[in-house]
């Protein structure tokens, strides 16, 4: 009997690191939603100042606009996930307090921006346990980590809409204002977060910066501009895991799809 139990023992300790080391793939989707701030750093408005931190000193409060968030992630590792988003965002600003004081020129805009991310977890969603610490005090499996956190980087597109207030006093000749396109490809870059409440819910901080591949974000560009817009995007969101089968299918999708008996 002691064999026995000292084999069974053996086989828990040899594969339960390769079983519980992949139990990521049985939740490799999650949704999410959210909502978050925008500040779009073009022409109009930034800071006085010419060390401006890499445009983090141009973020000014009364200037940050609000943004709606929706995504969909795929693990495709423990440490790599891709994730599409859609965020729809408001953002303005204005020359007062700017570089440019003189000019009082201001703006508002909206946009859209569908992309695509790869993240890399530098500090992964789950653990490696051993048969000792497979339990909580509550006798469920506790193999996740309750923080974790990534690096990201992808590519989209933005569709925007900008309308320009002059303030009465007119373009000047060096501004150009019009024949421009209204979409852009953009390459988004940063770090995000995440905090396990439960098996299926956590929430989470992403901060990225949005390179556009235009200098129009905010309807204007001048003959002193030497590079294109940027905007960056801070998002908090809720996330929900679904649950998958052994063939990678969500769960909700086989529910439906196949209904149980009917009642009589």
């Amino acid at each position: 009997m002691n064999r026995h139990l000292a084999a069974l023992m053996l086989v828990v300790l040899v594969f339960s690191p390769t079983v519980y080391g992949q139990k990521w793939k049985l939740t490799r989707y999650e949704g999410h939603f959210g909502l978050g701030t925008t500040n779009v750093f073009g022409d109009i408005g930034g800071s006085p100042e010419k060390n401006n931190l890499y445009g983090l000193k141009d973020i000014r409060i009364k200037e940050t606009g609000l943004s709606i968030y929706a995504g969909v992630r795929y693990k495709i590792r423990a440490d790599m996930a891709i994730k599409l988003n859609l965020i729809y965002g408001f953002a303005n600003g204005s020359d007062v307090g700017s570089k440019n004081p003189d000019r009082n020129f201001s703006y508002r805009t909206s946009f859209f921006e569908p992309s695509v991310q790869y993240e890399y977890y530098f500090i992964g969603d789950y653990k490696q346990n051993n048969a000792a610490s497979l339990y909580n005090r509550r006798g469920m499996l506790n193999d996740y980590k309750m923080f974790t956190a990534y690096a990201f980087l992808g590519v989209g597109s933005v569709f925007f809409s900008p309308k320009i207030n002059f303030n009465g006093r007119g373009p000047y000749p060096e501004e150009t204002v019009s024949g421009y396109s209204k979409m852009s490809a953009v390459i988004p870059l940063g770090l995000g977060c995440k905090y396990v409440i439960d098996r299926f819910w956590s929430i989470g901080f992403e901060f990225g910066r949005r390179f556009a591949f235009t200098d129009y974000l905010d309807g204007i560009s001048t003959a002193y501009s030497n590079s294109n817009d940027t905007y960056y995007f801070g998002m908090f969101h809720a996330i929900y895991k679904l649950e998958t089968d052994r063939y990678g299918v969500p769960l909700i999708f086989k529910r439906n799809r196949y209904p149980g008996p009917k009642r009589r």
